[in-house]
């Protein structure tokens, strides 16, 4: 009679503690779609920042692909477009569409390197530069919005954030490799 109510209460336990796994698993995954819903919430509330399109000063309509294209090379003088494609995560060709709809608007030439005139390098235009300097500010805008916002912890928090997001690119590149598909 021992050993039967040892084991009862054994299976019991084991129930139980499968019982509490499960639950808090339950919270976790609770938590994560929380956590997915605030991202759905800022990517769109940035593309509604950028959308449909803003001109920066340009007085030329850029979606927010074009201006972040402006940036990478502002950012990076006499980048080539397989440098700024691996930059922006995109593929040559799509930097390389991306160049052409940018020079058809005057913000971007290509020029040959000259140590290699082979390599084709991408510069700003002066109206390419207008763009990209107002674009700048817009971010330090936000920035400064941001500051006041988190005040002393501004640094921990985008510490925090960079993580945070550096780890759900890894996820997410993770899950392209397993080739997944819904």
């Amino acid at each position: 009679m021992a050993k039967l109510i040892s084991h009862t209460i054994d299976l019991l336990l084991t129930k139980y503690c499968l019982a509490a796994k499960l639950y808090a698993m339950s919270e976790v995954i609770i938590k994560y779609e929380q956590l997915m819903d605030v991202l759905d919430k800022v990517f769109t509330k940035v593309e509604l920042l950028h959308a449909p399109f803003r001109d920066f000063g340009t007085g030329v309509p850029m979606y927010r692909k074009e201006i972040h294209t402006l940036q990478a090379i502002g950012q990076h003088p006499k980048i080539n477009i397989t440098a700024l494609a691996d930059h922006m995560g995109v593929t040559k060709g799509a930097v390389s569409q991306m160049i052409a709809k940018l020079g058809k608007k005057g913000m971007v030439r290509k020029i040959y390197a000259e140590d290699n005139k082979k390599e084709v390098i991408l510069e700003l235009t002066n109206l390419g530069w207008i763009g990209f300097r107002n674009h700048e500010k817009f971010h330090m805008d936000i920035f400064n919005i941001a500051r006041e916002y988190y005040g002393e912890q501004l640094k921990t928090k985008l510490e925090m954030f960079k993580t945070v997001m550096s780890d759900l690119t890894a996820i997410l590149e993770d899950y392209e490799k397993r080739g997944k598909t819904i």
